[in-house]
């Protein structure tokens, strides 16, 4: 794959970001929120590796991060968000349009809430963050991993994630720019997110298990509502709405 390039990542973006690029990090997500407050208030800000050393998802889990992959978080002023909830679902889009762009026969869904899947198999996930300090200073933070090229997964995720595969020629700066471009466009149109976030959720239709906390809710996925909140109907048909959770179990 071509190497990652800060002038090139610039070259394809159709707004002002500023960006910087390492070629291993501990996470893109935790740099970001280490040092936020350096960055600007006014404009997006990219952080670009190729590949992490403690790389998380949601829950604080390891995310397998070779450096064969496309990492990246983008800090986000929070003046620039009309609708926090829509992140996450958002950038799903995004990494699903885009790489739909380069394999279009590639079947790409997104599992609800952060998970995009190629296959049925995961190949990338999302990760947003609320961030603040005691000074009064905030932004969300919103970290990117897509898998591309993995030779080998370790044996926990045989059979669980997959990757996208590419050429040898495959730009990483034109896809990284082209998620970005998709993302911010679509947080400037929110009314786009949620009908093509429910073209592409494989979830709807599925009975599920998920988690949220201390609750357990059993039932059929059937959609989002417009804040994108999973709707779920346990066997008594009683209807649950979940901001947030993990659909832990999936089955026709």
């Amino acid at each position: 794959m071509l190497p990652l390039n800060k002038n090139s990542i610039l070259s394809h973006l159709d707004s002002p970001v500023s960006i910087q690029v390492f070629d291993e990090i501990d996470s893109t997500n935790t740099f970001l929120k280490r040092n936020f407050i350096d960055f600007s208030s006014e404009r997006p800000s990219l952080i670009v590796a190729n590949s992490q050393s403690a790389g998380y998802g949601k829950f604080k889990r390891n995310f397998f991060s070779p450096n064969s992959g496309v990492y990246f978080s983008i800090l986000l002023p929070h003046q620039l968000v009309k609708n926090p909830n829509l992140l996450t679902l958002a950038a799903g889009v995004a990494v699903c349009s885009v790489s739909k762009k380069f394999i279009p026969s590639g079947n790409f869904s997104l599992k609800w809430v952060n998970d995009i899947l190629i296959d049925g198999l995961k190949c990338g996930g999302i990760l947003a963050e609320n961030i603040s300090d005691d000074k009064g200073n905030s932004a969300f933070i919103i970290g990117i991993g897509v898998n591309i090229n993995v030779k080998q997964f370790p044996d926990e995720l045989i059979g669980i994630a997959s990757n996208i595969p590419q050429s040898e020629e495959f730009d990483r700066n034109f896809f990284i720019a082209e998620v970005i471009n998709s993302f911010l466009e679509l947080l400037s149109e929110n009314q786009q997110i949620i009908p093509q976030f429910r073209l592409l959720c494989s979830t709807f239709g599925h009975r599920v298990e998920i988690t949220n906390g201390n609750q357990i809710v059993v039932g059929q996925a059937v959609n989002v509502d417009d804040s994108g909140a999973l709707i779920v109907i346990d066997d008594k048909k009683n209807h649950h709405l979940f901001n947030s959770g993990e659909v832990s179990k999936i089955s026709i």
